[in-house]
This record gives C-alpha cells, sequence and structure tokens, in this order.
C-alpha cells in the first residue's frame, strides 16, 4: 500500500515531493513503532527515484543577441492597444552582464554602483524577499554570507546604467527608494511578476527554454570558460565551487586545444628518413 501510494504520488506530482511524503511517513511509523501500534516500519525498503539532474543550459553570445534582439521588438509591439514594458532587455542585460539573481538585482541603489571607478563596480548586499503578507520588501544581506561582493560593470553597461540614471532624473517619477529598477510606481519589483512578464515574452519570441537562471548559467559559464570556475563562482556568490559547477557551468561540448601543452611528449628530433638507395 505504502509503495503504491508513493508511485502514485512520483507520477502525479514528481519524486521531490515522493520523497518528502516518504520521510513524512517513515517518521510517522517510526514513532508507532515506539507505540507498540505497529510491529515493522513498512516505508523501509520502499524505493523512491530521485530526479532527473538537467545539465545546465546557457545561452551562446550569439543566441543572446538574437533573443535580444527579438525580445526589444516584442517589446515594442502593442499588446491589445496597450503597450508592453520597455525594461525586460535591460534587465536582460545587467542579469547577463553581472550573473546576479533577480531579487538581488531589484534590490540594488543607485548607491551601490561605482560607475566612475575604476574599474566600475556594483556592490551586492541585499536582497528582495515575499512577507508572511504576500508583499515584498528588501532584505539586508543577500541569501547567504558568501553573496555579499562586488562584480565589475563592463564598458557597455555602465554606458546602460548612465542613460537610465539621467531618464529617471529627467521624468521626476516617484523613487523614494532610489533603486535602479523600481516599478511604475516607484516601490519594489517583485521578482516573481516580473519573471511572469519573462515568460511570456520568451514564449512568444521563441526562446521559451531561457529563464532569469538561464541568463546566470550563461554568465557563469562563459567566466569559467576564461578565468576558471572559481571566478565564476565568486561572481555567483556561491560557497562552493563545486555547486557552481554541476548547476550554473554549461558542459564543454568542443575539443579542448591541447596540442601546445602535448607537445611536450614528442621527441625533439624526429630521426630522419632512410632513403633505401643510401643503404645500398
Amino acid at each position: 500500500m505504502i509503495d503504491h501510494f508513493i508511485r502514485k504520488v512520483v507520477e502525479d506530482v514528481g519524486p521531490s515531493t515522493a520523497r518528502s511524503c516518504g520521510a513524512v511517513l517513515s517518521w510517522m511509523f517510526k514513532v508507532a513503532l515506539r507505540h507498540d501500534a505497529v510491529t515493522v516500519n513498512p516505508v523501509i525498503g520502499i524505493s523512491i527515484p530521485r530526479n532527473k539532474k538537467a545539465k545546465p543550459q546557457g545561452l551562446t553570445a550569439e543566441q543572446y543577441q538574437d533573443l535580444r534582439g527579438k525580445l526589444i521588438e516584442w517589446e515594442q509591439t502593442p499588446a491589445l492597444g496597450r503597450p508592453r514594458s520597455h525594461e525586460l532587455h535591460e534587465i536582460a542585460d545587467f542579469l547577463i552582464h553581472t550573473g546576479l539573481r533577480p531579487g538581488e538585482f531589484f534590490a540594488l541603489h543607485w548607491d551601490d554602483v561605482k560607475l566612475d571607478a575604476a574599474p566600475p563596480t556594483v556592490f551586492i548586499n541585499a536582497t528582495v524577499i515575499r512577507t508572511s503578507t504576500g508583499g515584498v520588501r528588501i532584505q539586508d544581506h543577500p541569501k547567504s554570507r558568501h553573496g555579499v561582493r562586488r562584480v565589475t560593470a563592463p564598458e557597455f553597461l555602465v554606458k546602460q546604467l548612465q542613460i537610465r540614471q539621467k531618464r529617471q532624473k529627467e521624468s521626476g517619477s516617484p523613487n523614494p527608494m532610489n533603486l535602479i529598477f523600481p516599478s511604475s510606481t516607484g516601490t519594489i519589483c517583485d521578482p516573481n511578476n516580473i519573471g511572469k512578464i519573462w515568460r511570456k515574452a520568451s514564449d512568444a519570441i521563441g526562446y521559451e527554454w531561457v529563464t532569469f537562471r538561464t541568463l546566470r548559467k550563461s554568465s557563469a559559464t562563459l567566466i569559467a570558460r576564461t578565468m576558471g570556475p572559481e571566478a565564476a563562482a565568486y561572481q555567483l556568490g556561491h560557497s562552493k565551487v563545486s555547486m557552481t559547477q554541476e548547476h550554473y557551468i554549461e558542459e564543454y561540448q568542443e575539443a579542448l586545444d591541447t596540442r601546445a601543452v602535448m607537445d611536450a611528449f614528442s621527441p625533439k628530433e624526429e630521426p630522419s628518413p632512410t632513403d633505401p638507395d643510401d643503404e645500398k
């Protein structure tokens, strides 16, 4: 009966929920055993399948440029006579250039960026979280202590932020918290709500597999390819490089050009081929 129940949960909901149910049932029967209500724990021996881990997949530079162009085109096309948000591509630009989590991104204040520094930096020190009442607020620290970090901003992103800052000042829109990306009413953006708009847009432009986390994986993969996984782990705010490698860095599919290194095993001087006529 327990086995049938677990398999039904796997089929209807998935392995994660089935494992949670199995753990709860096991503890229930342990209590029952202590009170002599049962003679054995029937959950012991039940096989619960594990989640299949999907390999990390990021965007190449060419794919991102294609996505960005289609996203801007989608933004500029009115929906039912009403204009769409024109900020999705700017959000995507910031996330893929920095590797930030959406919550960290929407918690950024203008005081957190140093655009005139050498190099320009972004200081991540907070995140947006949901409250018990269903709203959002800014938590004064990121997801973990390793999430407190400074990342550099490339030239393109610096120019984009400077234009945005000027646009905010000229518009006179409310922004009492001095946020870089506030809502249209000057409050904190809810990452979940922005994520819903992103899913709608990504489905429409043929990139339904791309989420905000995909942008984070794209950033981590490119950094790991050029600077190593340790640099990628720091950029993402991870404490363990192994976690970055397992969940965020896309597996390298091309052959590594190791010829210059492997030449160390080659003989220093190759013997010249002997002409048969010379031997005669």
